[in-house]
């Protein structure tokens, strides 16, 4: 097209230039010369390649065109054939692993239903290996673990009302035991008065021992009375050592008798706890009873406490002394005894219901001492000194010191050691 042009261009320059030379006799030579020259060589000649290259182009077009035409026809059919072949492999092999997946499926529901059989007698299972004989095994299963199921919970039920009946059986085993050897002494003592007829009367010895019978019989009762309705918390500010003091007192006729020494930290100033005053009292003369028990030809009894600034034995959860400010703090009452120690394969079901390691008694007096303690919001543990002897631990929470009262750690030095008169 450019050479057109430029033919073009050339031609009409020429043909001004003869226009302006006007009528001259061989200016029509040279239109004529012109006219063959430049429009047949530089304007037809050009335009005759364009047409050919064009030409040839649309050719090489068409055929690349067919070409690709042809090559989709082929792929569509190669598609049409190989589609169906593809998707019936694929099928098959869908097929496969499913089928694979169900075998593998029933192998673990045959055995299931295998280990029912002797629970629930035969479950009939399909020996197919579709899906739907699947579905139906499963269904048969399921309605037989139903059955189970329900054997279980009626086995258990069973279990815990034979349990229910135990402890009942333990408990008035317990309660025939308490009660009849303060009854005998009774009986003992009114049949000697009606023996003697009109006579009869009671000594002061027979007084006493009828005394210490029903007090026995009562503090039997009252026991089991605790054990099934505890009574409900009434916290107040009490004096602890002051509390201790009085259970001491309490059992101090008992250890005289037995040649059991009670020590426990002297200290003038008291130390205010909040908490039940009552039940507090009732978990230390346990622990003290129990400690006579395990000392019956004398021993020592030793009752450790928290210093009079209320910081000795008293420590924070994680975290040595000193004290710091806005942190959990216990109270640590321990109660140590040089007797024969606690039984090896009991543990912590020295604190169980009717788990006693003594001849006598029901074993009621720790579980109390547990239910008091974790009322309060504290624990109770339990174990054998290394020199001989158990040692029963009380902790109890302390609400967070008040920051202005915390001071740094200082040298502590204990109290020294009181002996109770005996």
């Amino acid at each position: 097209m450019a050479k057109v042009q430029a033919g073009y261009d050339h031609f009409f320059e020429e043909f001004d230039r003869l226009a302006q030379d006007g009528a001259d006799p061989g200016s029509r030579e040279e239109v004529a010369e012109l006219v063959n020259e430049v429009l047949t060589k530089e304007i037809l000649a050009p335009a005759h390649e364009y047409l050919d290259f064009n030409e040839q182009v649309m050719a090489t077009s068409t055929k690349q065109s067919q070409l690709m035409a042809d090559r989709m026809v082929f792929g569509l059919l190669l598609l049409g054939l190989c589609g169906p072949v593809a998707g019936l492999l694929a099928g098959l092999a869908i097929a496969r692993g499913v089928s694979r997946s169900i075998i593998q499926l029933s192998v673990p529901v045959h055995d299931a239903a295998g280990k029912l059989n002797e629970v629930v007698g035969p479950i009939v299972l399909s020996g197919g290996r579709g899906i739907e004989d699947l579905e139906a095994g499963l269904r048969n299963m399921s309605a037989e673990i139903g059955t189970v199921v329900n054997r279980l919970q009626q086995s258990q039920r069973e279990v815990l009302r034979a349990e229910q009946l135990a402890a009942v059986g333990q408990l008035a085993a317990g309660v025939a035991h308490e009660l009849r050897n303060p009854l005998m002494s009774m009986k003992l003592l009114a049949q000697t008065a009606a023996e003697a007829g009109d006579e009869a009367r009671l000594e002061g010895r027979d007084i006493k021992v009828l005394c210490d019978a029903i007090g026995r019989v009562e503090r039997s009762v009252q026991t089991f009375l605790d054990f099934a309705r505890p009574p409900a918390l009434e916290r107040r500010a009490f004096d602890l050592y002051r509390v201790v003091e009085q259970t001491i007192h309490l059992v101090a006729g008992r250890a005289e008798c037995q040649g059991v020494r009670i020590e426990y930290a002297a200290t003038e100033e008291p130390l205010f706890i909040e908490a039940d005053q009552g039940q507090i009292r009732q978990v230390l003369l346990n622990l003290l009873l129990n400690a006579l028990d395990a000392m019956p030809k004398g021993g020592t009894v030793r009752i450790e406490l928290p210093g009079s600034n209320g910081r000795l034995h008293v420590r924070e959860v994680g975290k040595p002394e000193p004290v710091q400010p806005g942190l959990q703090r216990w109270l640590s009452i321990r109660v140590a005894d040089t007797g024969c120690g606690l039984p090896v394969d009991l543990g912590e079901r020295i604190f169980e219901p009717f788990i006693t390691s003594k001849d006598t008694g029901v074993g009621l007096g720790l579980p109390i001492c547990r239910r008091i303690v974790e009322t309060h919001g504290g624990q109770i543990t339990a174990t054998n000194r290394p020199e001989g002897g158990a040692v029963f631990t009380v902790q109890l929470p302390l609400p967070a010191p008040d920051p202005q009262e915390a001071t740094p750690s200082g040298n502590q030095v204990e109290e020294p050691l009181a002996v109770v008169p005996t």
